[in-house]
Parts: structure tokens; C-alpha cells; sequence
């Protein structure tokens, strides 16, 4: 409703309200500057402790606006504020470097995922599900934009199996108790991170909607206490939002591929293929063979020698991929709000009005912020898989068509080292 052009109703109303198992920022009034606060998941009876040796209790929280203001023990004004994902994976607990907001975010960009919702699309709705393979799955930066790239394809998950999954503990003896090595790896084929649906209408519920995505991301690490990091991870932003869209394996790229390919008659499946981890050339060839026609092979190295590396494999090892491009992920400070890193990228400044004592006038600030934390960089390599050409058709298999020479087309230089030509 509307009186004299403007909405009569409050901007606090406007606002999601906070729940149980929310993580939300909290923002304490400081001395000079505020200091901001990652809360864990809130509950009512878990005390969070702030700076200053001040806490706030989840029951002050629950039910409260984003925007609202509460008082800490210290009687220090905390006001609350919903968390970015950006905040949320610079500022959560790790064990692994993560790929930085900015850099997640050039890289889902490069695979240009546009799914349809469902219902949308006749075809893609009657088609098989889309399948992207993540391998190094870290502390699960990535894996939570790619997975918010793919969420809108996939029919809503049932409000009930949400708030199960949110709460559910771990089944015992789910996760290996080791790193996971290509002999070993068949011992550990069930979900690394089952949850306890104690409900069957619930634990129905959820296979009902596993059974119905129209988009899945498969991420997959070797170190099952990482992979557990970012199962916590994804499981606790917005209250599981994006955990259904996932799944998570505990193993090598090998023997998870392989499996995979031998239950589908070793016909390629994947649409996208992540990786982020050493030597990934050692492990890539059973990924092309699982890639798709026209899929996208993303491999990220945080050296320009490692990429150089993988393209010298993919060329001499006659893999049918070419390259598109090469690019250098730049580096950047990782302050947002002050004292709390948001890792979005671009260079920072500090603009403000200042009071001048002398004069009692006010100045201004214009100028770059420094000192802060220096964040991302590395190199990205992105290939496309190309088409199949069967036997009869002027090819034997795998072939780059009459205009493509390979993986990087090298024009002959007789007067050039090979050095040069590289």
C-alpha cells in the first residue's frame, strides 16, 4: 500500500527476519571502529562471544530484523546484518587456501551456466540432469558459487527437509578415517556425509527431491577432513540452501570417474570439469573422457609453469581439447566493511567527510585504502572438450575438426627455438 507516493511500510519490514541455524554478521560498536563478527549457527542457548570480552546470546537474536539492534553484556550496541557469501567464505574457519569471492566468481563466469527453472523448458526439463565435476574441493569456496549457479534449475526443497538437514547429525562411521589413495578408494563409495533423517516421511522427502534435480555438482576431495570443512560449509549458509544441490564424494578422480563411466557404458556425462589441485595433469585424462561434447575443462594452478605443464600434456598426449584462453586472476586487498574481508576483488578506497578542529569546518578523505590483506591471483586455464567423430565420417575417434591443429595450434617458426614457439 502506498500514501502520497511513498510504501507506508517500515524498511525493518522489508527485511527477512533472523532464524534458528542462521549465520549473520554482527556488527559491535568499537572504539574507534565497529568490529564485525561472524556468528556460528544460532541457537537459543549458545552464548557467541564478541570483542571486549562482551557475548550476546542466540535467543537475543532469533526472530530479530536484519538491521535490527541489540546490547551486548557490555551494554555495547551490536546491530545485525545478513551475511554475503563473500563474508561468509572469507571470514568462516579453514583448512585450505580458498579460491577468494573474486576469483570464484571469473571462473563460474567462464563456464556460463544458464539453466532454466523448472517448468520453463520442455526439453531440458525431459533431458538427462546437468552434471559439473568439482576435484579439490579445499574448504568449499568454490563449490558454493557453483552451486548457487546451478540452484535455480532444481525444484524447491521442501521446507521440512530444509530445516532436517540443518540439524541432522552425522551418521557414525560415514567418513574415512584417512587420506583416500586410488587402491583404497573402492572401501569408501558411500556418502562421506549421511545425515541421521531419523523421520522416514522426512528421509523420503529429501530422496524424492535428490531424485528430481535437473542440475547436480559433484565435488569430490582425496582429504576427508576438508571435505567434511566444506560440508559444514555450504550446509550452514542461509540454512542449507544450496547443500541439496551438492554432493559431496570422499575419494580419488579416478576411481570415482571410472565407476561412473562403467555404470553409464562409458559414454561422457559430465557437462564441466573443476580442478584445483597439484599435478592435476596426472589425473585429467579420465575427466576429458567424461566431459561432454562442448564442456568446459577449468584448471587452475597458482603458477604460469604449472599451466604450461598441463597444456605440454594435453598436446602430447593427443587429448581432444583445445585451449580457449589463459588468464592471470589478479590480486587485490580483501576489506569491505572495515576490519571485515569480503574478498570481492577491485582496489579499495577510503572516501569520507572529516571534521577539522581548527577551523570547526569539515575536509574530505579521498584516497586508496592500504595495508590490507592481499588476497587471490594465480593462473586459469580453460579448455573446451571437442566433438566426437565417428569412425566412417573421415576420422577415427576424437578429432579436432578440419580447422583445429590440437590443443594450442603452434604455427610452424623454423627459424624460432621451441622455446619460442611455446
Amino acid at each position: 500500500m502506498e500514501a502520497n507516493g511513498h510504501n507506508e511500510y517500515s524498511v525493518n519490514e522489508t527485511y527477512s527476519s533472523t532464524h534458528k541455524h542462521d549465520v549473520i554478521v554482527l556488527r559491535q560498536r568499537g572504539i574507534k571502529d565497529p568490529r564485525f563478527h561472524l556468528s556460528p549457527p544460532l541457537r537459543h542457548d549458545t552464548p557467541i562471544k564478541l570483542t571486549y570480552g562482551a557475548k550476546v546470546n542466540g535467543s537475543d537474536i532469533i526472530g530479530k530484523n536484519f538491521t535490527d539492534n541489540i546490547t551486548d553484556s557490555t551494554g555495547r550496541n551490536v546491530r545485525l546484518q545478513e551475511v554475503t557469501l563473500a563474508q561468509y567464505v572469507a571470514n568462516s574457519p579453514r583448512v585450505a587456501t580458498p579460491i577468494y569471492p573474486q576469483d570464484a566468481n571469473m571462473i563460474v563466469s567462464f563456464l556460463d551456466i544458464n539453466l532454466p527453472v523448472p517448468g520453463e523448458d520442455a526439453d531440458f526439463d525431459a533431458g538427462p540432469a546437468v552434471e559439473i565435476f568439482e576435484a579439490g574441493t579445499g574448504m568449499g569456496a568454490l563449490t558454493l558459487h557453483l552451486a548457487r549457479a546451478i540452484h535455480g534449475a532444481n525444484p524447491p526443497v521442501p521446507e521440512k527437509v530444509r530445516q532436517a538437514i540443518c540439524t541432522a547429525e552425522y551418521e557414525k562411521h560415514s567418513l574415512p578415517n584417512r587420506i583416500v589413495a586410488d587402491d583404497s578408494a573402492l572401501d569408501f563409495t558411500e556418502a562421506p556425509h549421511a545425515l541421521k533423517l531419523d523421520d522416514p516421511e522426512t528421509r523420503a522427502a529429501y530422496e524424492r527431491h535428490r531424485d528430481s534435480r535437473r542440475a547436480v555438482l559433484h565435488t569430490l576431495d582425496v582429504n576427508p577432513t576438508s571435505s567434511r570443512t566444506a560440508h559444514n560449509l555450504v550446509r550452514y549458509f542461509r540454512r542449507g540452501m544450496y547443500l541439496a544441490d551438492v554432493d559431496f564424494h570422499v575419494g580419488t578422480i579416478r576411481s570415482y570417474l571410472s565407476s561412473q563411466l562403467a555404470l553409464r557404458d562409458h559414454a561422457p556425462f559430465l557437462s564441466h570439469v573443476i580442478l584445483d589441485l597439484p599435478a592435476s595433469q596426472e589425473h585429467a585424462g579420465v575427466c576429458v573422457d567424461a566431459l561432454l561434447p562442448g564442456g568446459k575443462m577449468a584448471v587452475f594452478y597458482p603458477s604460469i609453469t604449472q599451466v604450461l605443464d598441463f597444456v605440454v600434456w594435453a598436446e602430447e598426449s593427443g587429448q581432444p581439447i583445445k585451449l580457449d584462453r589463459v588468464v592471470e586472476l589478479s590480486t587485490s586487498t580483501s576489506n569491505g566493511d572495515v576490519q571485515f574481508r569480503d574478498g570481492l576483488g577491485g582496489r579499495h578506497w577510503d572516501v569520507k567527510t572529516v571534521g577539522i578542529r581548527k577551523t570547526a569546518a569539515k575536509g574530505v578523505v579521498c584516497r586508496p585504502k592500504v595495508g590490507g590483506l592481499v588476497i587471490g591471483g594465480g593462473f586459469l586455464a580453460v579448455f573446451s572438450r571437442l566433438p566426437r567423430v565417428e569412425k566412417g565420417e573421415g576420422g577415427t575417434g576424437d578429432e579436432d575438426g578440419a580447422e583445429e591443429k590440437g590443443v594450442n595450434e603452434v604455427e610452424e617458426r623454423p627459424d624460432e627455438d621451441a622455446a619460442a614457439k611455446i
